[in-house]
């Protein structure tokens, strides 16, 4: 299997460029994506599929978002990576983390969760 951190960092970069093919390799096509709860009842993002999720990435691209990747934690088949994501929209930019879950058997992502934090990125971890 190749090195999955190199594979993430791949990702965005091409992402950066605005190409998302590579994440479109990187995702299964029944993969989820969950992002972080919003405060009220069933008011957590998510993208049901791998044409969603890369939709929603050339979206915020297409919106001027970038992603600067921090450090990368891996752990089994689950790697967080640190995120600082700049929008034009917002203020200043945002840290948060964002847990890869690969299929334990290939190089493709099946789930991938929105953390605050570290501390709630380790727990994803070894869950």
């Amino acid at each position: 299997m190749d090195d999955r951190k190199a594979l993430v960092r791949r990702a965005f970069a091409a992402l950066d460029a605005g190409d998302t093919g590579l994440f479109t390799e990187l995702f299964a096509p029944d993969a989820k994506w969950i992002g972080i709860p919003q405060g009220g009842e069933d008011e957590t993002p998510s993208c049901a599929n791998r044409a969603v999720i890369v939709d929603r990435l050339a979206q915020h691209h297409a919106n001027g978002r970038r992603f600067q990747l921090g450090k990368l934690i891996e752990e089994g088949d689950r790697i967080a990576v640190e995120t600082t994501v700049l929008a034009p929209e917002w203020s200043g930019p945002v840290t948060l983390f964002k847990v890869f879950t690969f299929d334990p058997d290939s190089d493709v992502v099946v789930r991938l969760n929105d953390c605050l934090d570290e501390s709630y990125a380790l727990q994803v971890l070894a869950a």
